[in-house]
């Protein structure tokens, strides 16, 4: 393959067709070989152009059959011989896109042969052609492409000795320099590149040949010159700025100063630098040069002669704007040497001097400078503070301590924009930390840690909260809730950018716990929501048990029963805790209940009170919530739902201590919903169970009452007989308790019992004392007298005086007597109704036995004038009774004077009337009565 390298040093590819280009006017015969070159191409007659390889052969044949001393045929060999190397050109453009292996080098270097074999036989037949400079160029450039280098190195001594004023001069003295330096003839590369320099037409490879001259004189020790030679050819150059170049220019800047350095290297280096330079201050690349020589020092590991190199650059030129650049230079050199305590003093004298506050910069705006500066010395100040803290964590030392914090507030002082990417606050928080100075550090951990509510250092956020942990656990007062606050914002930015991360299980719990403990339940909620995958079960449970609590206490009762709710579905829950749970959900719903009954919402109210016992009866606010949702129906009424939720506590919670007080409820929501049979019954119940005694003797008596409406005749005498036995007292209810039992026995049609009531209420009216006594205790015990009076009488009035006339004598005067001792009993009452009756009754009983008397059935023995005696006796024991009659008739009439007239007094002025017609008949009489 053709090795496309060596063509590197050699002439442009343009100069290729000079040879052809340059040559003297053409025959006709020429142009007919080449119609590339007719002017007449563009005439109208169409000439099919020939390829380049029959132009090629053409100019082939003309030269074999040409004269030598035809001028033409000069023409025609430079002709080809540029045609060759114009296909040697394609050949290499070819290769760079597609290589053919063998074949394409076999026809480039035939083609090279061709042209050197040509450019030959052109300078051996026309030797003093013109041009002949051009063709001994073009062999020079053929046999170097061939390898025939001194072939090449001849053609161009032609060249320089025969044309020196030739263009391709400069360029041949370049090349022959270059050959006499490759092969160590320095003097003779020196001339060469000499005459280049000297050369008017020599801008191509003037500065090369000065910097290539330097090296020549560098090689024989002539420094001086050397560096003379370097300097000429890097100003004859103009470098941009050096961090403006791009790489092509700066590595060439970077070889010229290489050679300077090597020079001054060999001058005492720095001293050398100094005298050179005595004269040449307003150089400028002067820092530079020294700067490369110290680099050539530092190469060789000989640091301190580097040192000295920019430490004399500093004392030569002190106002130079560049000192502060060799100051570093010195600082990086003792760093690349790992000389630590030389870089930590220089660091001070660096920041002392260059620190951006410093004095320094204001007489020295150099921007670009100070912009470094900053950055380097800010590197430094990291690296000393670095040092000092790890050797305080190694040694514990003071001086460490205060070294670092010196240079950690350095930095924050000059640097505070740069402190996150650096790390320093949380350097220096650590350190701070590692000193127990929590609260300082914290406070570098937060500037370290946050942006807002971005997290820009996770291990610094974390420190956060722990060192928030650690303060609130020991302040107290406002502080410990301030950083309770801090604590739960710290927390809360970690998981909700962390969630899975490993320390945020630990994290949620703490801050849960903290903030519960602490009565921030919003907080306890907020951060227990950020609850994620990585949790254990027994922490989830733990986290939501918090978060339940939490709702509770800040009386979201709803959410606290939902969360409650969720807790009892968890796998991993404690038996101990199930009960607890189960009470908090009751709990729960009882505070949802409370809130619904504040707020007037009833229905809601009346549900949430109910359902505790629907879904955890044996929660100890079940039967609570119960007894409020009855409590609450009562007071608002609402009857049927009351009685509902009675009958629900007493199913589900026979022996509880309220039991007995929502039985009087139930008789009352009986009462108001008009189910007085289910109120009686009640009512009964009540009064066999209750703990009060005049709850009891109250129920009793309702029940007795409610009985009696609805006409219930066994269930009143039940409830009443059961009052009269068992409460004696008070009196009056007593007694009128025993007046409906023979009322309602009377109903009954059961005489015996009511005949036993009545009794009943006679005797113990006649031994209760008179204080316990009522007008309606003695009414009752007055007509209740007056009615067994009545008995008596109905018995009296049945008998009849016929035989056996003695034992029916007896018999109706006994009841008689019985019936005027009751009544008597009765109008002891003084019971106006009453008395007037009893009297009454008392006359009507006299009067009746009077006549029965005389009505008797005589004695059958008896006849005539016994009879008639008989008669006569029976008479004169008859009168008495009718006078008796008569007078208690005239005892009634006698009341009207006191004002009491009603139908008995009427009765008895009827029966006076009719009796006693003598006295009472008289019209006037009766008008006074009846007025009065």
């Amino acid at each position: 393959m053709i090795s496309k390298t060596s063509l590197l040093s050699l002439l442009s590819a343009s100069l290729l067709t000079l040879v052809a280009c340059s040559s003297s006017e053409t025959k006709q015969t020429l142009a007919d070989i080449d119609l590339s070159d007719d002017t007449n191409m563009q005439s109208n007659v169409f000439v099919k152009p020939k390829s380049e390889e029959e132009i090629k052969q053409a100019y082939y044949s003309y030269i074999r059959n040409a004269s030598k001393n035809d001028k033409s045929r000069q023409t025609a060999i430079n002709r080809i011989a540029a045609m060759e190397l114009n296909l040697t050109n394609k050949i290499l453009a070819d290769s760079d896109v597609d290589s053919s292996g063998e074949l394409e080098d076999e026809l480039y270097t035939q083609s090279l042969h061709k042209a050197v074999t040509l450019l030959s036989e052109s300078l051996r037949d026309f030797p003093d052609a013109n041009d002949n400079d051009q063709t001994l160029y073009q062999l020079a450039r053929t046999q170097d492409q061939l390898g025939n280098y001194s072939e090449a190195i001849s053609a161009l001594n032609q060249l320089v000795s025969k044309y020196p004023e030739s263009k391709f001069y400069a360029e041949a003295q370049f090349r022959l320099g270059e050959h006499a330096f490759i092969s160590g003839d320095f003097i003779g590369a020196e001339d060469a590149y000499t005459e280049v320099i000297l050369t008017p037409t020599n801008d191509r490879f003037y500065e090369k040949s000065l910097f290539k001259r330097g090296w020549t004189r560098y090689k024989q020790q002539l420094y001086h010159e050397a560096v003379d030679d370097y300097l000429q050819a890097l100003t004859y150059h103009q470098f941009d700025e050096p961090e403006q170049l791009n790489k092509t220019e700066k590595d060439q800047f970077d070889e010229y100063f290489r050679a300077i350095g090597l020079v001054f290297s060999h001058l005492r280096g720095a001293e050398g630098l100094n005298e050179y330079f005595a004269d040449k201050s307003d150089f400028r690349y002067l820092f530079h040069s020294y700067t490369v020589v110290a680099d050539i020092y530092l190469q060789q590991e000989r640091f301190s002669d580097a040192v000295q190199t920019l430490e004399l650059f500093m004392e030569q030129h002190p106002q130079a704007a560049e000192k502060p650049l060799a100051h570093l230079r010195v600082l990086e050199i003792w760093q690349e040497g790992n000389f630590t305590d030389r870089v930590r003093e220089e660091s001070e004298k660096l920041y002392v001097n260059y620190n951006p506050g410093s004095s320094f910069w204001t007489n020295n705006s150099n921007e670009e400078t100070k912009k470094k500066l900053e950055k380097r010395l800010r590197e430094y100040i990291v690296l000393v503070a670095n040092y000092h803290h790890s050797e305080y964590q190694r040694k514990s030392k003071a001086r460490d301590l205060n070294k670092a914090s010196l240079w950690y507030e350095r930095y924050l002082t000059h640097y505070p924009n740069f402190a996150k990417q650096d790390s320093i606050n949380t350097q220096y928080a650590n350190l701070l930390a590692d000193t127990g100075d929590d609260g300082k550090a914290i406070a570098y951990f937060e500037n370290a840690a946050y942006d807002g509510e971005l997290i820009l250092d996770k291990s610094a956020a974390y420190s956060t909260i722990v060192l928030s942990n650690k303060l609130f656990e020991s302040t107290s007062g406002k502080q410990k809730s301030d950083w309770l606050n801090k604590h739960i914002e710290y927390s809360r930015r970690y998981l909700e950018l962390y969630p899975n991360d490993e320390n945020s299980a630990v994290i949620i719990t703490n801050a849960a716990e903290m903030s519960y403990r602490a009565k921030d339940y919003e907080s306890a909620i907020a951060i227990s929501e950020l609850a994620a995958l990585n949790l254990s079960s027994q922490q989830l449970f733990n986290l939501n048990n918090i978060k339940a609590r939490s709702y509770l206490e800040q009386k979201q009762y709803a959410e606290a029963e939902s969360a409650f709710l969720d807790l009892l579905q968890s796998k991993r829950i404690p038996s101990s805790q199930e009960k607890a749970i189960q009470n908090s959900i009751s709990l729960a719903i009882y505070r949802q209940a409370e809130a619904e009954k504040n707020a007037g919402n009833t229905v809601l109210a009346l549900k949430h009170f109910s359902r505790i016992s629907e879904s955890n009866p044996r929660s100890e606010l079940a039967p609570t919530g119960l007894y409020d949702a009855i409590s609450l129906a009562m007071k608002q009424e609402l009857w049927s739902d009351a009685i509902f939720y009675i009958e629900s506590f007493q199913k589900r919670y026979p022996g509880h201590k309220r039991n007995k007080e929502i039985s009087r409820q139930l008789s009352v929501a009986y009462l108001k919903s008009n189910q007085d049979d289910k109120a009686a019954r009640q009512l009964e119940r009540l009064a066999q169970a209750d703990d009060s005694a005049d709850v009891k003797m109250a129920a009793l008596w309702q029940a007795a009452e409610l009985y009696e409406k609805q006409e219930d005749v066994a269930g009143a005498i039940r409830s009443y007989r059961d009052y009269a036995h068992t409460y004696p007292a008070p009196y009056p209810q007593n007694i009128e308790a025993m007046y409906k039992l023979s009322e309602l026995y009377r109903q009954s049609g059961d005489i015996s019992k009511r005949y036993f009531w009545q009794n009943k209420i006679k005797n113990t009216d006649k031994k209760t004392s008179n204080r316990l006594k009522t007008d309606r205790t003695n009414h009752i015990a007055a007509t209740t007298i007056l009615d067994l009076a009545g008995q008596k009488t109905e018995s009296f009035d049945r008998i009849k005086l016929a035989e056996p006339l003695a034992k029916n004598l007896k018999r109706k005067k006994q009841f008689m007597q019985e019936a005027i001792k009751l009544y008597g009993q009765a109008s002891a009452y003084n019971q106006a109704e009453v008395t007037t009756q009893a009297t009454y009754s008392i006359a009507s009983i006299y009067l009746h036995f009077s006549k029965a008397l005389l009505d008797s059935e005589r004695p059958a023995r008896l006849a005539g004038e016994e009879l008639e005696q008989y008669n006569i006796l029976l008479e004169d024991q008859a009168f008495p009774f009718e006078e008796k009659s008569i007078e208690f008739h005239e005892t009634n009439l006698s009341r009207v004077k006191d004002g009491t007239y009603n139908k008995w007094v009427k009765s008895s002025y009827e029966n006076l009337v009719e009796l006693f017609p003598v006295r009472f008949s008289r019209k006037g009489k009766v008008e006074v009565f009846e007025s009065e």
